[in-house]
């Protein structure tokens, strides 16, 4: 029989390419899955107890006593995180609701990666539903995150471990605008968040998108995310939005999603396109920049560009590029360069990886 604490027990591994070429995981990445494992479980504890009052102000407080977690151990190659809930404590309600939040929490979790219908097959409230997917989104990487993370619990046979993809996220997403709304399509706008409205009426931020303040209102299920942004920071917003004749968004009228970007560089471990994939020796670091409503990636070096309205098709212009860059000069004839092309195609040579290497 396996240990009680052990049952309590959850690891979080990160896996990928770019953490693999140096061993370092930025204190960044690691602090914000932490919290956001924290919170999805708090959620998780939160539905299990039937807690229908809005999940507003220190709600979390009234499970921490069963649900906060502790560290307990740290491994290193690929980075992985032990941490406990709590044992033998004076429980909510005199149920111990924790092995109860770690089976939602897993159970979702399982769901999502077998399809929406999983999700919508799930017997539970919708608002609790949709708190649960909202905290989850938190926990995944992004989409242009180049790496993956594992959830397990520490008794393998409770529960099957969990991969936490990029690709996960859009899933999420595209389950939280399923939801039955107004018929039009959904925004997405990028800006600097100016104002927010938190418990206080009418419930909204306010974000300057080229050079224009916008108000954009938010819902209950939004309130722990709105809550924990900082002024002045990029963010992302999509929800249902009002235009004007000309088509510019006025006023943003129900947010379906809310999250801060980083402008922080990226570390590519490889390119895609067009069926062909070109790993690389070490990662090529790319900026990341936004200005008057464009996404801009750069690499001096390999004076390699992307551009986009979004990130994502920025990342993807980066992809073909650099593709571009290599059947254009990494597999030119010498003789047909001049003494810079041939600086550039040296150093292509040089990152990839030969297609014979295993």
């Amino acid at each position: 029989m396996p240990d009680k604490r052990e049952q309590r027990r959850l690891r979080l591994t990160f896996r990928g390419e770019t953490f693999r070429a140096d061993g370092k995981v930025p204190v960044s990445v690691l602090a914000s899955k932490l919290q956001a494992l924290q919170v999805l479980v708090y959620h998780a504890a939160a539905t299990v107890n039937h807690h229908h009052a809005p999940r507003r102000g220190p709600w979390q407080n009234r499970y921490r006593e069963s649900t906060e977690l502790s560290f307990i151990a740290a491994h290193h190659s690929d980075l992985a995180i032990e941490v406990e809930l709590p044992a033998d404590t004076y429980l909510v309600k005199e149920v111990d609701i924790a092995p109860e939040a770690v089976d939602l929490l897993f159970n979702i979790g399982k769901a999502l990666q077998s399809g929406p219908q999983a999700v919508q097959d799930l017997d539970l409230p919708r608002d609790d539903r949709n708190y649960l997917l909202r905290a989850l989104e938190n926990l995944l990487p992004n989409a242009q995150d180049d790496y993956q993370i594992e959830l397990e619990n520490c008794v393998p046979s409770r529960h099957p471990k969990l991969t936490l993809a990029p690709e996960s996220r859009q899933a999420v997403r595209s389950l939280l605008q399923a939801e039955p709304m107004l018929s039009a399509d959904v925004v997405t706008l990028t800006g600097d968040l100016v104002k927010i409205h938190v418990g206080v009426g009418p419930e909204k931020i306010a974000i300057r998108h080229r050079g224009v303040e916008i108000d954009c209102f938010y819902g209950e299920a939004l309130r722990d995310q709105v809550a924990n942004l900082m002024g002045g920071s990029l963010v992302e917003v999509s929800g249902w939005a009002t235009l004007d004749n000309d088509g510019r968004v006025t006023r943003m009228d129900d947010v379906l999603e809310l999250e801060t970007v980083s402008t922080d560089p990226i570390r590519m471990t490889h390119f895609e396109h067009a069926g062909t994939r070109y790993s690389l020796r070490k990662p090529v670091v790319v900026t990341v920049e936004y200005a008057d409503g464009l996404w801009v990636y750069h690499n001096e070096t390999l004076n390699l560009w992307g551009y986009g309205a979004r990130r994502e098709d920025a990342l993807e212009d980066v992809h073909v590029n650099f593709a571009y860059l290599w059947s254009e000069f990494a597999e030119e004839r010498d003789s047909a360069l001049d003494e810079k092309a041939l600086e550039l195609k040296k150093a292509l040579l040089e990152l990839r990886v030969p297609e014979t290497a295993a």
